[in-house]
């Protein structure tokens, strides 16, 4: 009961306030990106940063080597940039197969008609 007695005032006093100053006030958040390429690109830049953190942090666990901060962004925008060209490379040859079985099929087709006229 002592004890209870001791805590009881203390629960049941208000905290007290501090008086709103408007230099004291948190600044507010960013404003979100307004249009569509706001966004796109605010997206790019964080998927940037994080791949390149990622891979800043492979490779200080790999190399005992502390990594300026100031190389993660590029990091990112270069495996970026390095797997946009990968995937260019792969649709590239993928583009030239659907194109040359294509002209094949064209190919036979005419064959087959010219075949097909001549009997």
């Amino acid at each position: 009961m002592y004890i209870m007695g001791q805590l009881l005032p203390q629960l049941q006093t208000p905290p007290p306030t501090v008086p709103s100053v408007p230099g004291n006030l948190p600044s507010p958040p960013p404003a979100p990106p307004e249009g569509w390429l706001d966004q796109f690109l605010a997206f790019i830049y964080t998927l940037a940063h994080w791949i390149g953190g990622l891979i800043v942090a492979m490779v200080e666990n790999i190399v005992p080597l502390q990594t300026p901060g100031q190389l993660v962004d590029p990091i990112g925008y270069l495996t970026l940039l390095t797997v946009l060209l990968l995937v260019s490379q792969i649709a590239k040859k993928l583009v030239w197969g659907v194109v040359v079985v294509g002209w094949v099929l064209i190919g036979i087709r005419i064959v087959l008609e010219i075949l097909e006229k001549q009997s």
